[in-house]
């Protein structure tokens, strides 16, 4: 099995939402935390922004065809067309909604964000958090595919006019951008030097690593892991440690679980069947490497996702903008008083629209 397929293979959209926001110069708005730890992600189509975030002196330039993307993150963030523009909460911006669509700003030249997300459950979450960053940008130029371009694209026309079925599409639109988003970063200069992408794009610890999601049910060691790195086994294991900052033994085990835990999630295979697809031949051991793993035993595992399961429902529904505030009315910076905006005039000519399939980010 392909790793990055292994760790995101079980991943399932719930609660996903997205907005079209249409803004003309001048413009600025603050959206806040609030939404618990969802995979935000916020296109833009045409024009250019200013994105700041916290604890961050530096704005980050975005011009069209940029993305960025929190993971699991709910840190706030704040865009704006200038640095001098005043800053207006997102509740301010939400009044503005008519029939679905908000236009925002003062009329002057047009930036078009496609924004979104979606969260996913307690259970699936831990893998993708310990191997990804909390915050991803991806400018239009680095690593960019025509199938990651092509996804873009798509987003961008089904949330222009959304169709029969557009729901549906944009929900599956969202996980094949997050894979595309991921691809692009790892094979970037700006992809770490440590942790599990790092290893991944390492020509040994790669197949090493290949092998053990591949088999899972087999009796590896560190010799014959090394064999598959076609390294020795002092030097494998060192080079391990230090760019996963776990051992290969230790690595495997944790794989094994995240996978016994998706089997046990996905259908009623005995705890034995799935023991041994992971490469134990006793259930009582399994059970208790899994429970130290996990901190649940097997079968109270399986008895919590049943009960997530029931509460989640399948499919999207179109929600209202649900902008969180935080109370900070607008703000600006002291040194552009000078030419500083007191305020935008809100024009309706853009839209935002949500759709939510109970339980992700």
């Amino acid at each position: 099995m392909n790793p990055l397929s292994d760790v995101f293979g079980s991943m399932r959209i719930q609660e996903a939402t997205y907005k079209r926001l249409e803004a003309t110069a001048p413009w600025g708005f603050r959206f806040s935390g609030g939404m618990g730890p969802r995979v935000r992600f916020v296109l833009v189509v045409r024009g250019s922004a200013l994105l700041r975030l916290k604890n961050q002196r530096r704005n980050i330039s975005l011009s069209s065809g940029d993305l960025f993307i929190f993971i699991l993150n709910d840190e706030p963030y704040t865009l704006v067309d200038h640095p001098c523009s005043a800053v207006v909460d997102s509740s301010e911006v939400t009044k503005l909604e008519e029939d679905g669509v908000i236009h925002y700003g003062g009329g002057g030249p047009l930036t078009t964000f496609v924004s979104g997300s979606f969260g996913m459950s307690t259970f699936e979450a831990p893998p993708i958090s310990t191997i990804l960053p909390g915050f991803l940008h991806l400018r239009l130029e680095q690593n960019r595919s025509h199938a990651f371009q092509a996804v873009l694209d798509l987003l961008a026309a089904e949330t222009t006019q959304p169709g029969i079925g557009s729901a549906w599409l944009i929900s599956h639109l969202y996980e094949s951008l997050f894979l595309y988003a991921v691809r692009a970063y790892a094979s970037s200069h700006a992809a770490p030097q440590k942790g599990w992408l790092a290893a991944m794009s390492d020509r040994h610890l790669s197949k090493a690593i290949e092998a053990m999601h591949s088999g899972l049910d087999e009796s590896w060691s560190v010799e014959s892991l090394a064999r598959e790195a076609r390294m020795s086994r002092s030097a494998f294991a060192l080079k391990f440690k230090a760019i996963l900052g776990k051992t290969p033994l230790g690595y495997l085990t944790q794989w094994r679980m995240y996978r016994a835990a998706a089997l046990l999630r996905a259908n009623n295979t005995s705890l034995s069947e799935v023991a041994a697809a992971v490469g134990y031949r006793s259930e009582i051991s399994f059970s208790r490497v899994f429970r130290r793993e996990m901190g649940l035993a097997p079968r109270e595992y399986r008895r919590k996702c049943s009960v997530e399961n029931n509460r989640i429902t399948p499919g999207l529904t179109l929600l209202s903008p649900d902008l969180s505030s935080d109370g900070v009315g607008p703000k600006s910076d002291p040194s552009c008083e000078s030419i500083h905006v007191q305020g935008p005039t809100m024009v309706n000519t853009g839209f935002e629209t949500e759709i939510a399939s109970e339980g992700v980010e």
